[in-house]
C-alpha cells in the first residue's frame, strides 16, 4: 500500500512538472504561437455548433470523419461568409468612428466638463473655490492624460503583434488552421498526450478534461456576452440617435472581456461621448447601460457562463489588478480565466495526492460490477419490448 501511494504521487508530482513546463514553454513562445492561440480559441468556440450539425447526418456512424468533415465545411464556409460581409459592412464606418473619436476625444472631456459644470453651477458657492480650481485642473488634464494610456495601450499591443514576421505570416494560414483544428479535435486531442510516459495520461486527460471545463465555458460565455451586448447597445445608442453608436457598441462588446469592471468601463465611455455631444439625453444612455446590466447579470451571465470562474469578486479584481500591472492588456483579459484554472488543476492535484491508490483487488472487484449489471441488461430489455 505505501509503495502504491509513493509511486501515485511521484506520477502526479511528474504529472505537475509536465503542466508547469508546458506553460513556461508556451509564455515563451506566447508572440510565436499568438496565431495558433487564437485560431484554437475560434475553433474551439465553433466544435459545439459542428457537432451539433454532425448529429444530424444519417452516415456519421459509417462514416464518421466525412460527417464531420462536411460539417466543418460547411461552418467554415459560412464563417467565412459572415466574416467577409463584417468588414465590408462594419469595418469602414468603425475604423472612420474610430479615428473621429481619437481626434475629438479632449473636446470631449472638455464638453462633458462645460456640461457638468453647467448643471451644478447653482451649486458652486457650497464648494470652496481652490477645491474647484483642483477639480477644473484635473479635469482638463484628464483628456491628455487618459489619451496618452490609450496610446500607449495601442502601441504596446501592436507592437507584439506587428513585431512579429511569424504572427504577419500566420495571418494567411489563420483559416487552415481553424478549418483542420476543428476537423481533427479528437486526434489532436489524442496527441498531446502521446510524448509523455503512460502512467501519468489519465492525469494529463483530467486536467485537459478541467481546462475544457473551466476556460472552454468562460471563453463561450464570455465571446457571446461580448456579441449579445455589444449589438444590443449599438442598437439602442443607433435608437438615441447618439453619434459613434456603432462604435460604442464594439467598445461596450469588447469590455466585457474584463469581468466585474469591464462593463462600467465600457459604459463610462458612452455616457462620456452623450455628455459632450448630446447631454440632453445622457439620462436615456444610462438608463440604456443599466438595463443591460441588469439583463446581463439577472438572465445571460446564469444561462451563458453558469458561475464559470467560480472565484469571489474580490479575488477577481485583485487578478486584474496585478495582470495588468506585470502583462499588460492579456493580464487583465486572461488572469482571470488563468487562475480560475490554476486554483481547479491544484484542488484537483491535492485531492489525487491525498486520496489512496486503487489496489489491484480492487479494481478488479471495480471492473467485474459493471460487467455484471451489463449483462443483466437485455434481460430487462427483452422484458420491456
Amino acid at each position: 500500500m505505501e509503495a502504491s501511494l509513493r509511486r501515485k504521487r511521484f506520477l502526479l508530482l511528474g504529472t505537475a512538472a509536465v503542466v508547469v513546463l508546458t506553460l513556461a514553454a508556451l509564455y515563451l513562445l506566447g508572440t510565436v504561437l499568438l496565431t495558433l492561440g487564437i485560431s484554437a480559441v475560434i475553433a474551439y468556440v465553433l466544435l459545439p455548433v459542428a457537432k451539433l450539425m454532425e448529429r444530424g447526418m444519417p452516415w456519421r456512424h459509417n462514416r464518421p470523419g466525412l460527417a464531420r468533415g462536411i460539417s466543418v465545411g460547411i461552418i467554415f464556409l459560412v464563417g467565412l461568409g459572415v466574416f467577409a460581409g463584417l468588414i465590408i459592412a462594419v469595418v469602414p464606418p468603425t475604423i472612420e468612428q474610430g479615428q473621429r473619436f481619437i481626434e475629438d476625444f479632449p473636446a470631449f472631456l472638455n464638453n462633458a466638463r462645460i456640461t457638468i459644470e453647467a448643471w451644478v453651477a447653482h451649486y458652486a458657492d457650497l464648494v470652496p473655490a481652490d477645491i474647484r480650481d483642483q477639480a477644473e485642473e484635473a479635469l482638463a488634464g484628464a483628456g491628455g492624460i487618459v489619451g496618452a494610456a490609450a496610446w500607449n495601450v495601442a502601441k504596446q499591443t501592436l507592437g507584439i503583434i506587428t513585431g512579429s514576421f511569424a504572427f504577419v505570416l500566420g495571418l494567411a494560414t489563420a483559416p487552415v488552421l481553424v478549418f483542420y483544428l476543428m476537423k481533427d479535435s479528437g486526434p489532436i486531442r489524442e496527441s498531446l498526450h502521446a510524448p509523455f510516459p503512460t502512467a501519468i495520461r489519465p492525469y494529463l486527460r483530467d486536467i485537459l478534461d478541467i481546462a475544457d471545463r473551466t476556460l472552454g465555458g468562460y471563453i463561450r460565455g464570455q465571446l457571446t456576452l461580448c456579441v449579445i451586448v455589444g449589438v444590443i447597445v449599438a442598437i439602442g445608442l443607433l435608437l438615441l440617435d447618439i453619434p459613434f453608436a456603432v462604435l460604442l457598441g464594439i467598445v461596450a462588446g469588447l469590455t466585457e472581456l474584463v469581468p466585474i469592471i469591464g462593463p462600467w468601463i465600457g459604459g463610462a465611455v458612452g455616457v462620456l461621448v452623450t455628455l459632450a455631444t448630446a447631454p440632453d439625453k445622457v439620462l436615456w444612455v444610462i438608463l440604456l447601460y443599466l438595463v443591460v446590466q441588469l439583463l446581463e447579470n439577472t438572465l445571460l451571465v446564469p444561462r451563458i457562463q453558469a458561475d464559470t470562474l467560480n472565484m469571489h469578486p474580490i479575488a477577481v479584481i485583485l487578478v486584474i489588478t496585478i495582470g495588468s500591472q506585470y502583462f499588460g492588456l492579456w493580464g487583465v483579459i486572461l488572469g482571470p480565466p488563468l487562475v480560475a484554472l490554476a486554483k481547479d488543476v491544484i484542488i484537483y492535484l491535492v485531492k489525487q495526492w491525498n486520496e489512496p491508490p486503487v489496489v489491484e483487488g480492487d479494481a478488479k472487484v471495480a471492473t467485474e460490477e459493471p460487467d455484471q449489471s451489463s449483462a443483466e441488461a437485455p434481460v430487462v430489455g427483452e422484458g420491456d419490448g
